[in-house]
């Protein structure tokens, strides 16, 4: 189960939120699950809330601070705007630029999309296991904080989940203890995990996962008109660049190629030896902001070091050369169309010779998403996330070789056999291992496979048609006329990059 915990000081408006139609119109059935006896009293569980419902519920729970006129606020640092990191003073302690109110506790539960729903009645269990465990609740009344639990359909991801309020001011006016609450929520969320028999994370069963987005990432998404956010618009492309790339100096310049900014980080008191690296998409949309990643946060095996290992650190010198002289150069980029390159042919050995693993095909998808789905992600990209979690002899390279010159063309024949192959190999590391050692998550991507096979087979009806109409219109006799009405049919199988 995933918490996210967020702290704010709108009560009214946070309830208008989760009862409204969402930012993509995504909420449905918004109804009340569980909450504070003044709450369950005013409105019973399951019953459908309107704005004036969320407006009064808002009330019930803000009645505290009001009455005891309790501040709670939480203190603002400043920031380093290109990094993102806290500025410290002279002594190593972080800045304070002043404080915000927090009297608003936020907390979304989420079981993996996978799971399927959860039913109401159990959600009201784990929301008061839950406000318990955090210690909302107390037994005798007058240190409790009043709650309301909010569920309003699945997430675009289809993870079903519920909302918790919590105010932070309790009924004796006292403030909340919120104290390490992000640390406390997942240990909660691990103990409700057993309790009430939910599928554990894949992070938490084999100690590797991949970075969530927050609600601000994926708001900062929205006003953008960005299908992704950052976080996950870069894990795609830097995914795409290692399919493509023989060395890690080919992968950052592939990733550049991308549109993906990189620096390098060095370590502490040089600027010639280099630690790992930062990569941003830059400003994207009408926000200015820039905003920069540690690809090890992004997915731990995309740390630099790991990077060279990938490639048996072969030359890594020129790597590491490569990364210092885009220290402090001037990165701006016109607005053009970005270079997708072919795949590499060290995976495409690889992929021919079966001797491929779920971090491969991660890359590939990846890299095929970028060539179908373009600015819109969908199946491809989700194979290319689900087996990177996952991932946390000789073969046939004559044909490998020939299906890479396919890639330099336009017709698509090489980007359909390589979707073909991948899921065949996907099938094949399914049944051999997946399904037996992880049955959920290989349940998953056979349906996402089956989707992806959908998708080819259709593009590989698009090409024939095509190349069926060309063959018929070569024979037809030559007629100077042309059709100036008859807009361009670029088709998905070009290689000419995608618009960022």
């Amino acid at each position: 189960m995933i918490p996210n915990v967020v702290r704010g000081g709108r009560m009214a408006g946070l309830m208008n939120y989760l009862v409204g139609p969402g930012r993509a119109n995504e909420h449905e059935n918004q109804r009340l699950i569980a909450g504070d006896d003044r709450v369950t009293f005013a409105y019973s569980p399951g019953v459908e809330l309107s704005k004036y419902a969320a407006f009064e519920i808002a009330e019930i729970l803000d009645a505290p601070r009001k009455l005891h006129g309790t501040s709670v606020v939480k203190p603002v640092y400043a920031k380093d705007e290109e990094t993102g990191a806290f500025l410290k003073d002279e002594n190593g302690k972080k800045i304070r630029t002043g404080s915000k109110d927090a009297h608003v506790w936020h907390c979304s539960l989420a079981v993996e999309a996978g799971y399927g729903s959860v039913p109401d009645e159990q959600w009201a269990k784990i929301a008061g296991s839950f406000v318990e465990k955090m210690g909302f609740i107390d037994p005798d009344g007058a240190k409790s904080s009043r709650w309301v639990a909010v569920h309003h359909g699945a997430s675009k991801n289809g993870n079903d989940h519920i909302h918790l309020v919590v105010s932070m001011v309790r009924e004796d006016g006292t403030k909340a203890h919120t104290h390490n609450d992000f640390y406390r929520a997942q240990v909660a969320c691990r103990e409700l995990e057993v309790e009430y028999g939910l599928p554990r994370l894949e992070s938490q069963e084999h100690g590797q996962g991949l970075a969530g987005e927050k609600p601000a990432e994926r708001a900062r998404a929205a006003r953008g008109n960005n299908a992704l956010s950052d976080k996950f618009e870069l894990r795609r492309r830097l995914r795409a660049a290692l399919s493509t790339a023989n060395s890690a100096e080919e992968y950052v310049r592939h990733a550049q190629d991308l549109g993906v900014r990189i620096a390098p980080s060095f370590k502490p008191g040089s600027t010639m030896e280099v630690r790992g690296y930062r990569v941003s998409l830059g400003a994207r949309g009408n926000d200015s902001t820039t905003i920069w990643y540690a690809p090890s946060k992004l997915d731990s095996t995309l740390a630099w070091n790991d990077i060279h290992a990938r490639f048996g650190n072969k030359d890594r010198a020129a790597g590491d050369a490569y990364l210092v002289s885009l220290h402090s150069s001037n990165q701006t980029r016109e607005h053009r169309k970005a270079v997708a390159r072919p795949i590499s042919e060290q995976q495409l050995e690889r992929m021919m010779s079966h001797k491929t693993g779920p971090d491969t095909l991660a890359n590939v998808y990846a890299r095929l998403s970028l060539q179908f789905e373009r600015n819109k992600p969908g199946t491809f990209n989700q194979l290319s996330e689900s087996y990177a979690r996952a991932a946390q002899g000789g073969g046939n390279v004559r044909y490998a070789a020939r299906l890479n010159e396919r890639f330099r063309s336009d017709r698509g024949h090489g980007w359909v056999a390589l979707a073909k192959q991948a899921g065949r190999l996907g099938r094949v590391m399914m049944q051999n291992h997946l399904a037996t050692d992880r049955p959920r998550f290989a349940a998953g991507v056979d349906r996402l496979i089956n989707d992806a096979e959908n998708i080819v087979n259709a593009e590989m009806r698009r090409i024939q048609t095509q190349e069926a109409q060309k063959v018929n219109a070569s024979k037809l006799p030559h007629v100077p006329y042309r059709d100036w009405n008859a807009g361009a049919h670029p088709g998905l199988g070009n290689d000419q990059g995608y618009e960022r």
